[in-house]
């Protein structure tokens, strides 16, 4: 059995403890908020792929620089300190059933880890980004468990490519419940526990009011900062209105706005996005 074999199993023998045993021993040991004086900005891809985003277009000294140069640009309209991450995404969904039929690719471990080196050479974050397809977020959570239980390695999850079982990535805006989400956060909640870790960071993406349905049913978490991200491209007033419906519908404790390089119109300025209500806590390029 490999390291990361054994990760993994330690994981999954975690998350089964009793929910009850993890809360007794917890309240002691509840690390500060991350992004109350902290900003996340990150690049979106897949080192794979030069069409999913920033984050494959580019590569080694290049992608650390420009990524640190963005960066930069906030810290300048911030007096919270900047954080950079690389933000990829770790399980693709397909267009494809595959062996298994779970219509999603999950990254080798090797490229996970490759990234994860390349992240912290420079004093980055790393965020692993989950597109389910028609698998479970409880399963391919438990898959990444053994970087998940890492210090510096986040979470998201992604509504758009969460299928119910007859709907093909691409073709459907899928929806991701809440129940699903608390069991990421739980998931996460245990790790920080069993390991003794610093706060974690949960991203949601949501672009329509179906992608989360029942968002209220969301918990609150003492150890996970749960952040709501504006996803999707477009004019800085479709960007705008879309920001301000999903926050109506249903803010969650931190708020977040992604930004595409190529598709949105006029890219907005490190000024204007810090000047949205509520105030972004996370930047997400792609």
């Amino acid at each position: 059995m490999t390291r990361v074999q054994r990760s993994i199993a330690g994981f999954a023998l975690c998350v089964s403890l009793p929910w009850s045993l993890a809360t007794t021993t917890r309240q002691a040991e509840q690390p500060d908020p991350l992004l109350d004086d902290h900003l996340l900005i990150t690049w979106y891809g897949n080192p794979r792929s030069t069409r999913m985003g920033i984050l494959g277009e580019v590569s080694g000294a290049e992608r650390a620089e420009g990524l640190r140069r963005q960066a930069a640009a906030y810290q300048r309209v911030t007096p919270k300190r900047v954080l950079p991450a690389y933000h990829v995404v770790a399980v693709v969904a397909q267009c494809t059933a595959g062996a298994d039929g779970k219509w999603r690719r999950r990254e080798t471990a090797d490229v996970i880890q490759r990234m994860l080196d390349e992240a912290r050479a420079n004093g980055f974050k790393l965020v692993l980004d989950i597109q389910p397809g028609r698998s479970t977020v409880a399963d391919e959570v438990a898959a990444l468990g053994a970087f998940l239980a890492e210090p510096d390695v986040y979470l998201a999850l992604d509504p758009e490519f969460t299928m119910k079982s007859c709907d093909v990535p691409g073709r459907t805006i899928g929806q991701l419940r809440a129940a699903d989400v608390n069991i990421a956060i739980e998931a996460l909640e245990t790790m920080i526990h069993t390991a003794r870790l610093p706060r974690k960071v949960l991203i949601l993406h949501q672009f329509t009011l179906a992608m989360l349905p029942d968002k209220h049913e969301i918990r609150a978490s003492r150890l996970v900062d749960v952040v709501l991200d504006m996803d999707g491209f477009g004019s800085q007033s479709l960007k705008r209105s879309t920001y301000r419906a999903i926050m109506r519908q249903g803010s969650l404790a931190y708020a977040g706005i992604k930004l595409f390089y190529r598709q949105d119109t006029q890219l907005f300025t490190p000024e204007e996005v810090m000047a949205l209500t509520p105030t972004p806590s996370v930047v997400i390029y792609q």
